[in-house]
């Protein structure tokens, strides 16, 4: 389960996981009733996307500059939210 976990987090900080974002964001303002024509709901997901884009791009250089991959990433997450994986028993 916590494997499963991670993969999800690793792909909802991707920038695949800001666009899939920006697209529920789309469909539940929507839903809420917001008109499609109207340029206050296009400024709204641009403004969105937008700030998602700044912080993925300093998320990524700074995994950059400490070397880690995205899934190291994810892991050192989750560690942090659920604690270290308990050791298994032989």
């Amino acid at each position: 389960m916590r494997r499963a976990f991670t993969h999800m987090l690793v792909w909802s900080l991707s920038p695949v996981g800001t666009l899939l974002n920006g697209a529920l964001l789309i469909v539940t303002l929507l839903v809420a009733g917001a008109r499609w024509d109207r340029p206050l709901l296009w400024l709204l997901v641009a403004l969105f996307i937008g700030a998602s884009a700044y912080f993925d791009i300093r998320a990524y250089i700074a995994r950059r500059r400490r070397g880690l991959s995205a899934y190291e990433v994810g892991e050192a997450v989750m560690d942090h939210i659920w604690g270290p994986v308990a050791a298994e028993e032989e």
